[in-house]
């Protein structure tokens, strides 16, 4: 059972970065399998659901912060009220960063969200210095979910590795 329901997230993840890649723009029906799919796997590693929704109330917040930053920076430089998911961050992207939530908790969360955010940006721009093609659109969601996919794939590969807990980055921050 286990092994179907990471199977399962994973091919979820691999439709929303086919989707995203060719069209970018997702059908929104992924989001909440995805959310289901991780928040069971995260239940499988002994959590409890006051602690993942604790963990949920935590990181929601802060992704809902970062949105409000992003939509109030856009809103001063544009001298009027922007709507940031009309044009300059998709549904999509958004829908793919709650149901992320459902799998990690709020340093995880963060050191993800930061560096997948850098990665699918730099590739995107050394994509379109190398093809010549300038893309205002870019697929943040589908390049999340392939890097999510394999962070996934190797903390169940390196159990050492659980991203359900933050108490061994709290302690590598530490050093």
């Amino acid at each position: 059972m286990l092994l179907l329901l990471k199977l399962s997230c994973i091919c979820v993840l691999l439709m929303i970065t086919i989707e995203d890649m060719r069209s970018r723009s997702v059908h929104w029906f992924w989001f909440p399998a995805l959310a289901i799919g991780l928040a069971a796997l995260r239940g499988q590693q002994g959590q409890s659901i006051k602690e993942i929704g604790s963990s949920l109330a935590i990181t929601f917040s802060f992704l809902a912060v970062q949105l409000l930053l992003v939509t109030a920076y856009f809103s001063v430089k544009h001298r009027q009220l922007v709507n940031i998911a009309n044009g300059m961050l998709g549904w999509g992207d958004i829908l793919f960063l709650l149901s992320v939530a459902f799998y990690m908790p709020i340093l995880h969360y963060m050191a993800f969200y930061i560096i997948s955010l850098i990665i699918v940006l730099l590739a995107s721009f050394i994509y379109m210095q190398i093809s010549g093609k300038k893309q205002l659109a870019i697929p943040l969601a589908g390049g999340q979910a392939i890097l999510f996919a394999l962070l996934l794939i190797c903390s169940w590969l390196l159990p050492a590795c659980d991203l359900t807990n933050d108490e061994a980055l709290i302690h590598l921050l530490m050093l």
